[in-house]
């Protein structure tokens, strides 16, 4: 028998539970009733200084050479039932936290085959199926809602257990980090949102009907935008910017193979990690799907992309509204794409990120519980809409990127373009469009409901980065002539 297989057998626990702590804790989270968690139950356990005794023994046993040991385990279990499987779960979840990417701790030697697992396969958990047996995941964010208290099973504990239904229809990855200090944990780190699009000249719409309802594509204009992306990569690469984001409809199979030539010119002491190049109508399927393509800028290779998965159906008289030409203007239209089918998730030094393409953020059905259970930390949302608003009539990506905060406590990044705004009634007001909106928790522990903290950006021309004139109700002032501040997102956080 090998050492591997001889030290698994040695941490067996009754022939039944693995020693090692990552499996051990999935194995007890699905004994543990979800039942326990409807009332108070779970709060006085926490409170038990008995549990909490027990806690700390397991947690300082698990620390001594990375495994439990069965014999302390099996006795708490059998001695005090469901309420030791709650103390034993708390201890191993202490222990944990030394692997924990986002959570500032002291150096465990013995959790560093914890962490090395993370670091090479994105999870806790030994590496299996996911889809027969979910995974465990470390947090890096917790709800931004009002909560006195843990309420759910999830929110006693500092990973994540996603179970076998809630990996299904997700594509779960990593993206590997490069050990850069950018994505520091709770540290600030600022985003270049630029608009590219300036008006519906630079778009080509395609219409075409199907009975009484119409269908229509739009492609971004190679020509046109092929000419400014390289001002916007020196923009980008002359900025403070760490990760940049672009708009809808911005992207092409022409453009996606220049942006990866520009990319290799970006100068070498640049603050650019990551580029979101926007979305468009990417492959060979007809019709195409609507993609959306994050490259890291160091190597220029795609690490996330995502196809738009709800498709947008325009109102009769929106494309008049908006200032689209051509047809139809007088029934309903159906974005023309093939709808993806699975989300991506990725791990990351940023935190746990995802990407919705416009439409997709209000339809939260297809995802919310899925994210919320995966624990999602940032969530960019590249949009082809009207000029985002302060007013609170006209705030349906906001209301829907305020939803994430709660529920998920996520930062959300929405990135319009200029297209829609050049386009429409000119009684628009422009001092309230703007075409960057930055949502997240104001607070890691509010004390208020509604605790959000928006930042709204906006650009002069195409090419220029977005930069913060509002936060939340207060306009932003510099001083000495310094340029406005860009938007900011926080790196993943979780508590020790």
């Amino acid at each position: 028998m090998n050492e591997k297989a001889t030290r698994g057998a040695a941490h067996s626990i009754n022939g039944e539970l693995p020693a090692d702590p990552a499996d051990l804790f999935v194995a007890l989270y699905d004994r543990l009733s979800d039942e326990h968690f409807r009332a108070r139950k779970p709060i006085g356990w926490r409170k038990n200084p008995t549990v909490r005794g027990l806690a700390d023994d397991v947690c300082a046993d698990v620390l001594k050479d990375g495994y439990a040991t069965p014999e302390l385990v099996g006795r708490i279990i059998r001695e005090h039932g469901d309420r030791g499987i709650f103390a034993v779960l708390t201890g191993l979840d202490w222990a944990m936290g030394a692997a924990n990417p986002f959570m500032p701790c002291y150096d465990e030697p013995a959790m560093g085959r914890l962490a090395r697992r993370y670091a090479r396969y994105g999870r806790f958990d030994s590496p299996r199926d996911e889809q027969e047996a979910g995974l465990l995941l470390p947090r890096c964010t917790r709800p931004g809602k009002l909560a006195a208290n843990p309420t759910n099973k999830p929110d006693f504990f500092n990973v994540h257990r996603v179970t076998p239904d809630n990996c299904r229809g997700i594509q779960h990855g990593r993206i590997s980090s490069r050990n850069d200090l950018a994505f520091s944990a709770g540290e600030a780190i600022s985003l270049g949102a630029v608009p590219l699009l300036e008006s519906n000249d630079d778009l080509e719409f395609g219409f075409s009907r199907d009975d009484d309802v119409g269908l229509y594509r739009i492609t971004p204009s190679t020509e046109r935008l092929s000419e400014r992306i390289g001002q916007v990569i020196r923009n980008l690469g002359d900025s403070d910017a760490v990760i940049g984001t672009l708009p809808e409809s911005t992207l092409s199979n022409a453009l996606l193979s220049q942006w990866h030539q520009l990319l290799t010119e970006l100068p070498q002491d640049s603050s650019l990690q990551w580029l979101l190049l926007g979305t468009g109508p990417l492959g060979t399927d007809d019709p195409p799907p609507n993609r959306a393509v994050l490259v890291d800028c160091l190597t220029g290779q795609a690490v996330l992309e995502q196809d738009k998965m709800a498709g947008f159906t325009m109102g009769e008289g929106q494309a008049v509204r908006w200032g689209l030409p051509g047809e139809p203007r007088d029934c309903l239209a159906v974005e023309d794409i093939t709808r993806g089918r699975h989300i991506s998730v990725m791990e990351s030094a940023l935190g746990r990120i995802a990407i919705l393409i416009c439409e997709d953020i209000k339809q939260s059905v297809l995802w919310e519980a899925k994210f919320q259970a995966f624990g999602v930390s940032h969530i960019f949302v590249p949009l082809f809409a009207s000029p985002i608003s302060r007013k609170p009539q006209d705030r349906w990506e906001r209301v829907a990127a305020q939803r994430c905060v709660e529920e998920q406590g996520a930062w959300v990044v929405l990135s319009n373009s200029l297209a829609v705004g050049a386009g429409m009634d000119p009684r628009l007001d422009p001092e309230d469009c703007f075409n960057c909106a930055v949502v997240g928790p104001a607070a890691r522990h509010p004390k208020q409901h509604g605790n959000y903290r928006t930042q709204f950006s906006r650009a002069p021309g195409a090419v220029e980065l977005s930069r913060v004139v509002y936060e939340n109700d207060t306009r932003v002032v510099t001083e000495g002539g310094k340029p406005l501040p860009l938007p900011v997102v926080e790196g993943g956080w979780a508590e020790p």
